[in-house]
């Protein structure tokens, strides 16, 4: 079984070869995608909704190393209630996660096969940030939200101290650790006659 099929590899083998990102953010109350076309298209059994071209993606690429990639889905010139909107549903979004694919497309611009998928990630608390203003042009209001991928917090481990904090989170009621802090320094004399 071959991991693109026989299509894809025509496809990916022509001289002019059309692609998108596609972006799947898998909120708490509903799932939305996204791409950044024109139009709605039906890909993976799925319907992607149109960006129109305003949709940004800043981070993506190839890394050989396993280390923790961050990666910024941005929507620049927003208006102040979708702002409202993102800074109120932060729990929406946190830790949330959010695949990205690659979608090929045909010379008519029509989807080509199941999407790629090629970065996941975990999304962090959404930011809302307004370049400067230019002569008489306003400043550019932008929601963006990160996202980490699966290294992020990798190297720590969870609830890995010997601390009565750690070892509530844990096993919850247990006292095993409670005093770890009173014995520092203590001396224990043993055997004991």
């Amino acid at each position: 079984m071959s991991f693109f099929s026989s299509d894809q590899i025509a496809t990916l083998s022509a001289s002019t070869v059309r692609v998108a990102l596609l972006s799947e953010f898998d909120f708490v109350s509903q799932t939305i995608r996204l791409w950044n076309g024109d139009y709605a298209i039906d890909s993976g059994g799925k319907t992607w909704e149109p960006m129109k071209g305003t949709g940004q993606i800043d981070g993506l690429g190839v890394s050989a190393d396993q280390a923790a990639d961050n990666v910024t889905y941005s929507l620049p010139g927003v208006d102040e209630k979708i702002l409202a909107s993102a800074l109120e549903e932060t729990p929406e979004a946190n830790q949330r996660s959010v695949n990205t694919s690659l979608q090929l497309f045909d010379n008519d611009w029509q989807p080509q096969g199941s999407p790629i998928g090629i970065w996941w990630g975990f999304l962090q608390p959404p930011k809302v940030s307004r370049s400067a203003m230019q002569d008489d042009q306003g400043g550019v209001q932008t929601v963006s939200i990160s996202a980490e991928n699966a290294f992020f917090n990798r190297s720590r481990p969870p609830s890995g101290r010997y601390t009565d904090r750690d070892q509530q989170a844990r096993s919850p009621g247990d006292k095993f650790l409670q005093f770890v802090s009173s014995l520092l320094f203590k001396v224990f004399v043993y055997p004991s006659y």
